[in-house]
């Protein structure tokens, strides 16, 4: 399976532990053999069928399966077929041979929609299509293997960058989708992971189909369907600690049939109820100490700490050992560059006092007064807030204006003033079509 098509939700990954990501990801989840990540040619037919996994389930008649073509990202093709329980089979043919044209198959079956990338695919021409009925129950959840990673501490910065691979099963042979309009709903009723507290920039991914990442108090939630079988999620995370020590206190909500801490023994220590250092990886040049446990019930709470953190230099940590320090030590030093700071705000704001003070010409007033319109459009469809628009449109009043007193007559200054004001909120009245 290729780390491509790990479907993002959230967009953000802390730089601390992208030097050992892609590592990690071959680590756990990609397949042996270079044949795996390389792209394989477009097939010349696309065929297979369409099965219901559910017992006792059959697929709808007429059920929809799309190809689409893309390059660069996007469609320039699509066609689709309609299947039946009588007929199944389905067959896509004369297809683009170019090796800029990427091709998927795309279904979407009881709000839940998937897909297949054919360069994924090593028989292109017998693909088994398998669809599910729908269920919002979590009793076949289950996690087979959870492993943490620290990949990356910053001792002068007291941060530390964490990395957890999520193995999840669904034993049921329904697709778990979670159901908001249910009176009794909650964040318990979703897929969710805690987080220890202080933690910044969270990104997560995962090869389920399409969905979204919440943050609730303990950690996150994810809305995505879960289909029978076997996925990963990846979500990495940073957080700040103090002393040398950092305490995790995680709840599995599902268990973990297998738990893996895995960090760099010069960067630290891993203790914890039921982990037991196990042995050493290799990822790229750098080795990890595993500590594992297993046999974890659903709900269990999970205690590990991690001991023995670099530490800031010394000149740091003397500055944090004395009271005020930060105050009287470097107060001269602090002052000068606030001091240098506001002369460089002073120039910048006086410099474009000064360009305002110049007079614009009527078409110029004009592009600028278009430019307001639009900005109130943008308030109006909540595409930017409020304070953002008052300061931009505040701006641009004063552009529109500039100048007028002393270049142009009092007559058309009024007009301009005129035009302005009926660009104002709650003067729409006023505006002409």
């Amino acid at each position: 399976m290729r780390f491509e098509r790990l479907r993002r939700t959230s967009m953000r990954a802390p730089a601390l532990v992208l030097p050992v990501f892609i590592a990690t990801i071959v680590m756990f989840i990609a397949v042996g053999g270079g044949d795996a990540l390389a792209q394989r040619p477009t097939p010349e037919r696309v065929a297979g069928a369409v099965s219901n996994g559910t017992d006792g389930a059959e697929i709808p008649e007429g059920f929809e399966i799309s190809l689409l073509a893309t390059r660069d990202g996007a469609i320039i093709e699509q066609r689709s077929v309609r299947v039946g329980p009588d007929d199944p089979l389905f067959e896509f043919t004369d297809l683009l041979q170019d090796e800029d044209v990427l091709y998927r198959l795309a279904w979407e079956y009881e709000g839940v929609t998937d897909m297949i990338f054919m360069e994924d695919e090593v028989a292109p021409v017998n693909l088994p299509i398998v669809i599910y009925e729908i269920t919002d129950s979590l009793d076949n959840i289950r996690i087979t293997a959870h492993a943490t990673i620290i990949p990356t501490v910053v001792g002068s910065d007291r941060l530390m960058g964490v990395l957890d691979l999520v193995t999840l099963r669904n034993d049921g042979d329904r697709t778990f989708v979670p159901d908001p309009t249910n009176p009794n709903f909650t964040g318990l009723n979703m897929i969710r992971f805690s987080l220890p507290e202080g933690y910044e920039d969270l990104a997560v991914d995962s090869v389920l189909p399409q969905g979204q990442m919440l943050e609730i108090p303990t950690g996150f939630a994810m809305t995505n369907p879960v289909p029978p079988g076997q996925h990963e999620i990846l979500y990495s995370y940073a957080i700040n600690y103090t002393g040398d020590s950092l305490e995790f206190t995680r709840t599995l909500a599902f268990g973990a049939d297998e738990l893996r801490v895995l960090m760099p023994p010069d960067l630290g220590t891993v203790v914890g109820e039921g982990l037991a250092r196990t042995r050493t990886t290799d990822l790229g040049d750098t080795t990890y100490a595993e500590f594992a446990g297993s046999g974890y019930a659903p709900g269990f709470k999970m205690n590990f700490a991690i001991k023995n953190l670099p530490q800031p230099g010394l000149f740091k940590r003397m500055n944090e050992a004395i009271p005020g320090g930060d105050a009287v030590v470097f107060g001269l030093p602090l002052l000068i560059a606030a001091a240098m700071a506001g002369l460089v705000v002073y120039v910048l704001v006086t410099s474009r006092r000064r360009r305002l003070a110049l007079a614009v010409s009527p078409a110029e007033r004009m592009e600028i007064l278009q430019e307001i319109v639009e900005l109130d459009e943008r308030l109006e469809a909540g595409q930017i807030d409020a304070e953002e628009h008052g300061t931009r449109r505040d701006a641009l009043t004063a552009r529109a204006l500039a100048g007028m007193e002393e270049a142009e007559p009092a007559n058309d200054a009024r007009s301009a003033v005129d035009a302005v004001a009926e660009f104002e909120p709650g003067n729409e009245d006023r505006r002409s079509v």
